[in-house]
């Protein structure tokens, strides 16, 4: 429903942008650095006809607004373990949330100067056009529908963490505890080591649970089993799509092979 947000027109159909999350984020364990964002754009513009400008200006506001919420999570997480969390990470999900609103609200000349001076008429037009939609839509109340969905969104991943542990953990689990380990691995899932933030997701969990006085043995078994948990279900139904229907990639790499030869949209 963000993304739908954020897209505006055409209007997509909600199974097609359904299709579309769910394959970025299955093809996410394979992609490394978050790759797989560029399959929402490809995947929507072969299926519902949606620029891939358009696509790729609504996953940047995502990303922006999740940014955002994280930056949020960690000013929460600096009030109440002050001693455990990273202030540098929260004070860097700011600054990087901020300078994005910055340029998308405040930057239109430099911006649309600077996507005309690129040499290649196709890129040049497809970065103005980019910027023109993320700078359009930020300043509407689509960008606020779309941040009160994330809030959702990250409410739910708040409930699948404090679900999953009051049932496999073997002491209750409290909701501030929940929040500390929401943050933790958020910060560790985004440092794009290996796909899927597998690895530094897991540490940061494990790290964590160490500091609540869970055994390491324990602590490792629970957050291998949480992750797993997130990821086995958006990696099984990606596959499914992905053998029933085209991710786009094939004209994205005939438009990038012809971008010196053909000007124009």
């Amino acid at each position: 429903m963000r993304h739908l947000t954020l897209i505006g027109t055409p209007r997509v159909p909600l199974v097609k942008a359904f299709k579309a999350m769910v394959l970025a984020q299955g093809l996410n364990l394979v992609l490394p650095a978050r790759l797989s964002e560029i399959i929402k754009g490809t995947y929507l513009r072969d299926h519902a006809a949606v620029p891939l400008s358009i696509g790729i200006s609504a996953v940047v506001l995502e990303r922006t607004i999740d940014l955002i919420i994280v930056a949020g999570l960690g000013m929460i997480g600096l009030l109440l373990f002050a001693s455990a969390v990273d202030y540098r990470m929260v004070l860097l999900f700011v600054l990087v949330s901020a300078l994005i609103l910055l340029v998308a609200f405040h930057a239109h000349t430099p911006m649309i100067g600077l996507a005309r001076k690129i040499p290649w008429p196709r890129l040049s037009s497809f970065v103005e056009r980019t910027y023109l939609h993320l700078h359009s839509t930020v300043r509407t109340t689509a960008f606020l529908k779309a941040l009160i969905w994330g809030v959702v969104g990250w409410g739910i991943s708040y409930l699948n963490i404090f679900v999953f542990m009051q049932i496999a953990a073997s002491s209750s689990f409290t909701y501030s505890g929940t929040l500390f380990l929401l943050v933790f691995t958020t910060i560790g899932a985004a440092v794009p080591l290996l796909p899927g933030g597998i690895g530094t997701y897991e540490a940061a969990g494990v790290l964590v649970l160490r500091s609540m006085g869970y055994e390491f043995n324990e602590a490792l078994a629970l957050v291998i089993s949480l992750h797993a948990a997130q990821l086995a279900l958006p990696f099984v139904l990606a596959w499914i799509i992905l053998l029933t229907g085209r991710l786009g990639l094939t004209a994205l790499i005939a438009d990038l092979r012809g971008i010196q030869r053909r000007p124009g949209d």
